[in-house]
């Protein structure tokens, strides 16, 4: 048997170890439709929380950080709110710092900004956490804490056609650059080498350090931000809006469709990159 047969051979059994694992080690339930009850989704928010403390308490090693990582500025806190927010890009990101905290720059005292290009990353570093003892004592306040996740090969494709597209690479040469920038990245915990768009979500989060209070998704997200809202005591006037959302399962197809094409060898080595973002979030590896 030569030895790529043999490779192809090891990666399937890695997908069905994964997949067996993801089916018998956890409860896995269809995510949350239509209104529901602020009982209902306290019961949800818990069960999304106990599933990320089982995968932290079997990956401790993997997945604690001795250093949170809060100087990349994904993390921000917003004192008058005590609210702490942790961005991940093309998870929901722009809606909510954009469409909904730059909204209160003025009576936040942000200073005006000239520079629209660099408005939002302005923001973001006017509420980055400037060091450790600053993050313990925010954490001490008990702030609302939350941020918010999706299917992570949704998340890539989203990130491959607002990203990549335009520049002429095809799917299949963008996640061969994206896999073999995490297979030489020297700190797997941190990915820094990766870009921001497509790294996993503990990355910017650290979830096993941080015990957020609520845990937002892309399938449940109108109810989740409905309670974020009112637990800062604002006021949801876009309830209806998504930024950078097209209508309709625009994603879910497009993302099926390029999956498709993709070999299962390429599947299998994605599945392992975001091992850790299906553990913690209930997504399905075998959904595309």
């Amino acid at each position: 048997m030569d030895s790529k047969r043999l490779k192809i051979i090891i990666l399937i059994c890695s997908l069905m170890c994964i997949t067996w694992l993801y089916y018998t080690s956890y409860d896995v339930s269809l995510p949350i439709k239509g209104p529901v009850s602020a009982e209902t989704w306290s019961q949800e928010q818990a069960k999304r929380k106990e599933r990320i403390n089982k995968v932290c308490q079997e990956h401790a090693s993997k997945l604690y950080f001795d250093n949170v990582p809060i100087h990349n500025y994904h993390i921000i806190f917003i004192p008058k709110y005590n609210v702490l927010h942790c961005e991940i890009p093309k998870a929901a990101s722009s809606t909510w710092t954009v469409g909904t905290f730059m909204k209160l720059a003025d009576e936040l005292g942000v200073p005006y900004r000239q520079n629209k290009e660099h408005e939002r990353t302005d923001f973001q570093k006017y509420f980055q956490i400037k060091n450790m003892e600053t993050f313990n004592r925010i954490l001490e306040g008990d702030p609302v804490s939350f941020t918010n996740v999706r299917h992570p090969f949704e998340r890539l494709v989203s990130a491959y056609y607002n990203q990549v597209q335009s520049s002429g690479k095809t799917f299949d040469q963008f996640v061969q650059s994206v896999l073999r920038t995490a297979n030489t990245t020297q700190n797997k915990q941190t990915y820094f080498e990766m870009n921001q768009h497509w790294r996993p979500y503990n990355t910017y989060c650290a979830f096993c350090n941080i015990n957020y209070k609520v845990i937002s998704k892309s399938e449940t997200f109108k109810e989740d931000k409905k309670e974020i809202m009112h637990m800062l005591g604002l006021e949801d006037e876009d309830e209806e809006k998504r930024m950078n959302k097209q209508p309709g399962n625009t994603t879910e197809s497009k993302t099926r469709e390029l999956f498709r094409n993709l070999t299962e060898e390429v599947k299998i080595a994605l599945v392992d990159l975001y091992k850790y973002d299906f553990a913690m979030f209930d997504y399905d590896p075998e959904l595309y």
